[in-house]
């Protein structure tokens, strides 16, 4: 069976980490990060690249529902595979039942090496928006304000797969749980659900959507 990855550029190096173990041959294409900050521009991003694709006979879409960006999506002469997952980071955690169970012990802001990376940029425009409400209200309301945002969390979850440095990635994650006010916690997480998806079998696997050729993945199917 000919098959094509299309995955998100957050979990870049997992992937590229499985593909390597696994000897995997399926081409890859890699979406840009910041993408998942505008759903429907991803969803039109995503439905650009599957109307191009041909000579396939599937494609693995490698990313969660990411705020139902894949609701929408339209086969043509292959079928789609989706994990059932919110987003990225309930890959790495291995399920959505343990990222429920992870949530329950505390409320957690997850983050993964690949998001690390990302809020790089999410911060420079975190600052900008603090520095413009501590020019309009004052630096002590605007860090309450801020702050207010992510109040309902309890802690900043960074996951680890064994894929990177954790002490290194700790250190990487100082800075947001500052901007956050909020306590950093490492967070076991797991190759096997990435592993699994990219390895197959699919058709018996309940972790898994499968949308026919033709076709088009309806919300129903990640309520399913």
């Amino acid at each position: 069976m000919k098959t094509l990855i299309l995955s998100c550029n957050t979990i870049r190096a997992e992937l590229d980490l499985t593909i390597q173990q696994w000897n995997i041959p399926y081409p890859v294409i890699y979406l840009e990060s910041g993408l998942h900050l505008e759903p429907d521009l991803l969803r039109k991003e995503m439905q650009k690249i599957l109307d191009r694709v041909s000579n396939v006979d599937q494609v693995l879409l490698i990313m969660g529902f990411c705020g139902n960006a894949v609701v929408g999506l339209k086969t043509n002469d292959f079928r789609l595979v989706v994990p059932k997952a919110d987003d990225c980071l309930t890959l790495l955690l291995g399920s959505m039942d343990r990222r429920k169970e992870v949530q329950r012990e505390k409320n957690t802001y997850f983050l993964s090496k690949g998001w690390l990376d990302m809020f790089d940029d999410v911060e420079k425009t975190m600052m900008d928006e603090y520095h413009r409400m501590t020019k309009r209200y004052g630096q002590e309301r605007a860090e309450k304000i801020f702050r207010s945002y992510y109040r309902h969390y309890e802690r900043l979850g960074v996951i680890d797969t064994g894929a990177f440095d954790m002490d290194d990635m700790l250190e990487q994650a100082k800075s947001t749980a500052a901007m956050m006010d909020l306590e950093i916690e490492p967070l076991k997480g797991t190759m096997n659900f990435l592993d699994a998806f990219v390895l197959g079998p699919w058709d018996d696997d309940t972790r898994f959507i499968r949308i026919e050729p033709h076709s088009t993945l309806e919300l129903k199917h990640t309520l399913s």
